[in-house]
């Protein structure tokens, strides 16, 4: 009988073991917490004044022909408000679904190469969209559901160094949740529209369940990498944050079907910053019943 009540209290010690370490693993201090928030937010800074960042775009056009000519010069398909930027800088031809470039002027590079020929810079088949550069500037042909175009950037732009960070409503770890990963077997098509007004299929692998002052809120997720995407809209929407939403990632669901969902890592989408992106916006399920006030809030230079 000792025997008996010996082992089973080491299994409840051992049961309880686990449960402390299963839920140690959920938990953080507020300290913590506030620090891994602020090291995402310095990241995330870094991130809209990097060279692929989104502050330093000033141009997004979309060839309306299959010769495309760019350049400040009146006239030219493509029209450049910039006094730094050549007169005519080269054309881009649509053959088919590919664009070669053909340049106008010397020194424009991809990579450490020189162009002074006509060459590829875009196949959607080969994922291949080389990043054109000259002095400061940089440019990518892109594609957004049917329509084809070049993104431009300039490193030294204006708003790069008028910005000065972005409000944020102070940190707060009651928007930190433990939800629970609800996966779609299989995989879920659900519609997603941009601020061009497309509209296409995207799978969702599942959505992430929470509770807030007793009731469930549920959104929907995409898979990215190793990570899932959010996009949401809540009750701040237009009014503290931004009308089109906002973002959010978060580590896919760990062997007990957890997620941390943070809310004060959501983020603003890029349209927030410049008028040169096409941000998907909150589809319908993702739209909550409830005031979100944490993360980003409308920027403000």
């Amino acid at each position: 009988m000792k025997h008996l009540l010996f082992s089973m209290l080491i299994l409840l010690l051992l049961f309880s073991s686990c449960q402390l370490e299963k839920e140690e693993t959920y938990t953080i201090s507020k300290e913590a917490h506030t620090e891994e928030i602020e090291n995402w937010y310095n990241n995330r800074i870094e991130s809209l004044k990097s060279e692929n960042g989104w502050l330093n775009l000033i141009g997004l056009y979309w060839f309306e022909q299959d010769s495309n000519r760019l350049g400040t010069k009146e006239g030219l398909e493509l029209l450049v408000e910039d006094e730094l930027f050549p007169e005519f800088f080269g054309t881009f031809e649509k053959v088919g679904k590919q664009v070669y470039f053909n340049p106008e002027i010397d020194d424009i590079k991809i990579g450490e190469e020189l162009i002074n020929e006509k060459i590829l810079v875009f196949d959607p088949e080969m994922n291949f969209s080389p990043t054109i550069s000259f002095n400061q500037f940089r440019a990518n042909v892109l594609q957004r559901s049917d329509l084809i175009g070049l993104r431009l950037r300039d490193l030294e732009s204006e708003t790069i160094r008028d910005f000065h960070g972005i409000d944020r409503f102070p940190v707060d770890k009651e928007w930190r949740f433990e939800a629970k990963f609800i996966p779609y077997e299989p995989a879920k098509e659900i519609p997603i529209s941009n601020v061009l007004g497309q509209t296409y299929a995207a799978k969702s692998v599942g959505y992430l369940s929470f509770g807030f002052e007793g009731r469930i809120y549920n959104i929907d997720a995409l898979e990215e990498g190793d990570q899932l995407f959010l996009i949401f809209a809540d009750g701040t929407s237009g009014a503290e944050t931004y009308g089109g939403g906002r973002y959010l990632y978060t580590q896919k669901a760990d062997e007990n079907g957890i997620v941390i969902l943070d809310f004060n890592k959501a983020y603003n989408p890029p349209c927030v910053f410049t008028p040169f992106a096409t941000c998907p916006l909150p589809p319908r399920q993702n739209i909550l019943e409830l005031a979100i006030e944490a993360g980003e809030r409308n920027w403000g230079k």
